[in-house]
């Protein structure tokens, strides 16, 4: 056998042995990495349980972000957190979804039954539809028509709510101001109407809101109307998470 032939049996032995090598190492990292979108699956089912007993109606839906998951687990320290909720009861009105970005969140144990989330930050949505809800309940006389279905709510400017009815007793539009007070308290103030009695509008001048205590801590900063209904901007820090 001549050298050139031994030496191109070698290359090629060593081909096979590169390319053994380097499946090996495919299969490994694919392995890790299904760990570890596993466990990050598990630990949001568990994390959502646990921030569930905070005041909210049902299980959310919890993400964590970062990757890889395992190293934040080894540090028990999570960068990012997105909490998303929906039909939260808050007093007079209902929260149609509650998203908030929750950040610097320690853990007691690797179980993920308890910890505590440094800061929240994010927006709650009271949309038109609950909106229409709340009014009927607090506005009197007006309550039988606002559940009618010739009512329609849409915004009116940064800060004001539009209710147009057409209905067979009555018709016309009012226009009530949503500001935020002191603490969780909302204000809707009438502004403008046009068509409607006098005597319909009498109980609904000015109606203050207060919303008791938010889940998880979560505190209204400021509020304001838009396409989709009233959104408040919501804050929560140092917030304990489980027992």
């Amino acid at each position: 056998m001549t050298r050139t032939a031994t030496r191109s049996m070698r290359g090629r032995s060593s081909a096979r042995r590169a390319r053994r090598w380097l499946v090996a190492v495919v299969v490994i990292v694919a392995v890790l990495v299904g760990l570890d979108f596993a466990a990050r699956a598990a630990a949001e089912t568990v994390m959502a349980s646990k921030i569930e007993q905070q005041g909210l109606p049902s299980k959310p839906s919890v993400s964590i972000d970062g990757f890889p998951f395992l190293t934040q687990v080894a540090s028990r320290d999570f960068r990012r957190v997105t909490i998303t909720a929906s039909n939260v009861p808050a007093g007079p009105v209902t929260i149609t979804t509650i998203n908030a970005a929750a950040s610097s969140i320690r853990l007691n144990s690797y179980a993920f039954s308890s910890g505590t989330i440094g800061s929240l930050s994010g927006t709650a949505l009271i949309s038109f539809a609950s909106l229409g809800n709340t009014l009927a309940t607090q506005f009197g006389p007006l309550g039988s028509l606002l559940n009618g279905t010739g009512l329609q709510l849409t915004d009116a400017g940064p800060d004001e709510v539009r209710a147009t009815l057409n209905l067979l007793v009555t018709s016309g539009s009012a226009t009530w101001r949503v500001t935020r007070l002191s603490g969780n308290a909302l204000n809707v103030q009438l502004v403008d109407s046009n068509g409607l009695p006098s005597s319909l509008l009498g109980s609904i001048q000015n109606l203050t809101l207060q919303i008791p205590k938010l889940p998880l801590g979560l505190t209204i900063d400021s509020v304001a109307v838009t396409p989709s209904g009233v959104v408040g901007n919501v804050t929560g820090h140092d917030v304990s998470f489980g027992s």
